[in-house]
């Protein structure tokens, strides 16, 4: 049975660590996998670009999903139902402001299911 679980966290000047740190915004549960539907991300109060990245923990690999694109107050980037990306456990979602002046709210909603459990034979 999936479950959706939406998550968000602010970046700003009052971010511990600072907002200019990579930091994780969600981590696939064990034993689960996630289909990540909908990054929204929300430039508050001045001129950001933010970064978000999807860190693949079976390949040890991190890519980046959203950069480039400079927002100011009050812009924001929505990316949904068209760009899924499919996760499994230990997989992340992390989150990084190019700065430490201005706050950017990110928020990612993914739908997890249960993994199915495979066994090999020889």
């Amino acid at each position: 049975m999936a479950r959706t679980v939406s998550v968000a966290k602010t970046l700003g000047p009052s971010s511990t660590p600072a907002a200019n740190v990579k930091q994780v915004l969600f981590t696939v549960p064990a034993k689960n996998t996630g289909l990540w539907l909908v990054k929204y991300i929300i430039s508050l109060d001045g001129n950001e670009t933010p970064k978000v990245y999807w860190y693949d923990s079976s390949q040890n690999q991190e890519y980046l999903i959203v950069a480039g694109k400079n927002l100011g107050t009050g812009d924001s980037i929505l990316l949904d139902g068209q760009a899924a990306v499919a996760m499994k456990e230990n997989d992340e979602i992390r989150i990084q402001n190019s700065g430490t002046t201005y706050s950017v709210t990110y928020l990612a909603t993914i739908e997890l299911r249960p993994a199915e459990a495979i066994q090999f034979h020889s």
